[in-house]
């Protein structure tokens, strides 16, 4: 992870020559964080009439987090971005389709990404841009003491390698001042182990790969 903002920021001064006046630009946002499921474990119940499956599966909550950006263009319609976006959320078990779900602890989740961003129009007040890239997330768990839960989380940091897809509209108030919104889908793998459920079946037990979706609205000011 160190080595990754270094990195990062040396390939942004060594980018391609932009436009000496709208070269660079920063974005902040905040919006929702919606987080797919971590673990799903899958069990067989068998009864004298037949058997059927249940499923439990373990993700994060939906809560507000927010993000900050420098961007650098290449030209009218590349650019790269340096992006970072951080959220806590509580940790949920939703057993079945009841909906019913329980606490089994917090998560502190911050993702850095580097995407390429394709601008479909750099004309006009209403602008639209691509972008997709190489992303890291950090996963910071705080397990609930006592819990019980077969589905418990681990305590501590696990980080993971990924990818990033979004885009976004940005509405230019003035040349060098914008109101944008955007929606990332941050993929990783599964911060969990199989080793983390021993007590379990592994063969009721999958690690998909994990869905960061970030919707955000703020501003970008160019410089």
């Amino acid at each position: 992870m160190r080595k990754i903002l270094p990195a990062a920021l040396l390939l942004l001064s060594l980018a391609l020559p932009a436009h000496a006046d709208d070269g660079w630009s920063l974005g902040a946002g905040v919006g929702t964080f919606v987080f797919g499921y971590f673990v799903q474990r899958t069990t067989t119940v068998t009864t004298e009439t037949g058997s059927g499956t249940t499923r439990s599966r373990l993700s994060a909550a939906t809560r507000p987090g927010g993000s900050a950006d420098i961007e650098r263009d290449f030209n009218d319609v590349l650019g790269v971005r340096l992006e970072a976006a951080w959220t806590r959320a509580p940790m949920k078990i939703k057993n079945g389709g009841t909906g019913v779900a329980f606490e089994a602890g917090h998560a502190n989740i911050t993702t850095v990404s580097l995407p390429l961003v394709v601008n479909l129009n750099r004309h006009g007040a209403f602008r639209v841009h691509l972008a997709g890239g190489p992303a890291y997330a950090l996963y910071d768990m705080k397990a609930t003491t006592g819990g019980g839960n077969t589905l418990s989380i681990f305590n501590g940091r696990r980080g993971r390698w990924g990818g990033v897809a979004g885009g976004g509209v940005a509405w230019w108030m003035a040349d060098r001042f914008a109101v944008e919104g955007q929606v990332d889908d941050i993929i990783t793998a599964s911060p969990f182990r199989h080793s983390d459920f021993l007590t379990l079946n592994f063969g009721g037990v999958k690690l998909p790969k994990t869905h960061n979706v970030h919707t955000t609205a703020g501003i970008r000011y160019r410089f």
